[in-house]
């Protein structure tokens, strides 16, 4: 089964697809400010979590308060769930934010399309936040995911980012994430 089967993915992605929402999908997992998303992310060490994977859920998490701090769509902050299955875990994190290619657009206003945004998000070292001298966070978070066999689905627009099998490829969609949506599926906890 693909993840995006998954009834709380399904869920999730069909609350992401709409153009405006009122309410959280679940306040249990909506985190409105950076300090609590902190708090999260630190109970997940005390659950014995890899703190690699702790430092690409930060990034992620992170990402979406630096790049829309008073520009969100319409939910402020951002939703953050794991769900253990049999043998993997899946962590979910998504914001109602700009997206990548508004984003990236403020520094590179030439981005023609949410595929080209992404692909640059993931590969080259550019920052949201010029002219600070930062980007390199969804390379990291990549390089992480491909050394440690885990995966990735990530969209923002019309385009995403999938790290299967250590290998890294980009597609457009035919769906619109208004913001971002990550997923990540992680077969061992704990450890490296």
């Amino acid at each position: 089964m693909s993840i995006l089967e998954i009834t709380e993915v399904k869920e999730l992605y069909n609350l992401m697809s709409e153009p405006r929402v009122t309410i959280a999908l679940d306040n249990n997992y909506q985190i409105e400010t950076r300090d609590v998303f902190q708090a999260k992310l630190n109970s997940l060490l005390s659950e014995n979590y890899a703190p690699l994977l702790i430092a690409v859920l930060g990034e992620i998490g992170n990402n979406s308060f630096d790049h829309n701090l008073g520009s969100w769509r319409d939910l402020v902050g951002i939703y953050f769930r794991t769900i253990k299955q049999r043998n993997d875990t899946l962590i979910l994190i998504a914001d109602r934010g700009q997206g990548l290619k508004a984003t990236l657009g403020r520094i590179l206003p030439e981005i023609s399309s949410d595929l080209e945004a992404i692909k640059i998000a993931f590969t080259k070292v550019i920052s949201g936040r010029s002219p600070e001298q930062r980007g390199n966070g969804l390379k990291f978070v990549t390089k992480i995911i491909q050394k440690n066999h885990w995966e990735l689905f990530f969209q923002s627009g019309h385009a995403s980012a999938v790290i299967q099998d250590t290998v890294l490829s980009f597609e457009n969609s035919a769906n619109c994430i208004f913001g971002c949506l990550a997923i990540i599926k992680v077969s061992k906890i704990g450890g490296n």
